[in-house]
């Protein structure tokens, strides 16, 4: 995809952010005027992009909070330039992604981040508060070389594992866990989401496709009355989403078909909330109560039932997990 001038001049102030860049040398390396130079810091101010100038000196890029496709794509190497697309708000990342993929023919991991989802929802389509600002919400089209069909319980774990270690390196102070099986948990409140689909290819009655979607509150401080006991933001402290979602597409996009590797699941099982405690299973119209016992080789629960059953099950929601002295219930 073709850069603007624009864009051009902000790879450059990001290049330099140690140091400024005048006027004219920008003109002569991009071979413009410096009235084009002029307009396009003014362009990219009115982006949201923070460029101090200074006379005798020039200008020096600071920060832009929101999110910028050319930002992201300069921080992972220019490896999604044509792939990524950033709106400022959507319905929900995950309905854009898919209704891309029903168009095109996908052969490379391909992007959809939001700045603020209307309808964005989980599991079940579940409704997935998405304000503006302090969140971020993505999805990525993956696609399936093998086209064989995945088992979904360790696609799901695995990058539940995936986006905590990349968390954990702008949140270092934070105790990430997982609530099996699409749930990343900080202090027993739920931070990040993560829905799964598979996308088939009817002609060979395989899978073609992953679409995986990604809500995170990264620093939101007001929610619902109906979600304040429920979900909770990783800080009160704002950090560089733009650098925090190219971390985790390149990440995601260099792993992904990797998810059978046992390392991703015991780094899993060291972290869930659910083993070794009572939860309330939902499966279906029936709930499942009992002490979760293990998570199998293939992602799946197992559960020791009141009645003393030992049950497996592969799908279903933890809507319910009881800690020491209180009770947890799941974001609806």
């Amino acid at each position: 995809m073709k850069q603007t001038t624009a864009q051009k001049i902000l790879i450059q102030l990001i290049e330099h952010a140690d140091s400024w860049l005048s006027g004219d040398a920008l003109a002569t390396q991009l071979e413009i005027s410096r009235e084009s130079v002029w307009k396009a810091i003014n362009t990219l101010r009115k982006q949201g992009n923070e460029i101090e100038s200074r006379k005798n000196m020039g200008y020096r890029f600071v920060k832009n909070a929101s999110l910028n496709a050319a930002i992201i794509n300069y921080y992972t190497n220019q490896d999604f330039a044509g792939r990524l697309y950033v709106d400022d708000e959507v319905t929900s990342t995950q309905s854009v992604a898919k209704a891309f993929l029903s168009h095109h023919q996908v052969t490379q991991p391909t992007v959809f981040v939001a700045n603020a989802q209307t309808e964005g929802y989980g599991r079940r389509g579940r409704a997935f508060f998405s304000p503006a600002e302090t969140g971020l919400y993505f999805s990525m089209i993956l696609p399936n070389p093998t086209h064989e069909w995945p088992k979904a319980g360790l696609m799901t774990t695995t990058f539940a594992v995936l986006i905590t270690d990349v968390l954990r390196q702008f949140f270092p102070d934070q105790d990430f866990q997982y609530k099996w099986v699409n749930d990343i948990y900080l202090n027993h409140k739920k931070v990040v989401g993560i829905l799964t689909e598979a996308v088939l290819d009817l002609e060979s009655s395989s899978t073609a496709a992953f679409v995986v979607g990604i809500g995170m509150n990264v620093a939101t401080q007001l929610f619902p009355n109906d979600l304040k006991a429920k979900v909770t933001s990783m800080s009160a402290t704002p950090v560089d989403r733009n650098l925090l979602v190219s971390r985790l597409i390149e990440t995601i996009a260099a792993h992904y078909m990797d998810y059978a590797n046992p390392e991703y699941l015991d780094a899993y099982r060291q972290h869930a909330v659910v083993l070794g405690r009572e939860v309330h299973l939902q499966l279906g119209y029936e709930t499942v109560v009992g002490v979760a016992q293990q998570i199998e080789a293939d992602g799946a629960l197992t559960i020791k039932t009141t009645d003393g059953e030992l049950r497996t099950f592969t799908s279903g929601e933890v809507t319910k997990v009881h800690y020491a002295g209180q009770q947890e219930d799941s974001q609806k």
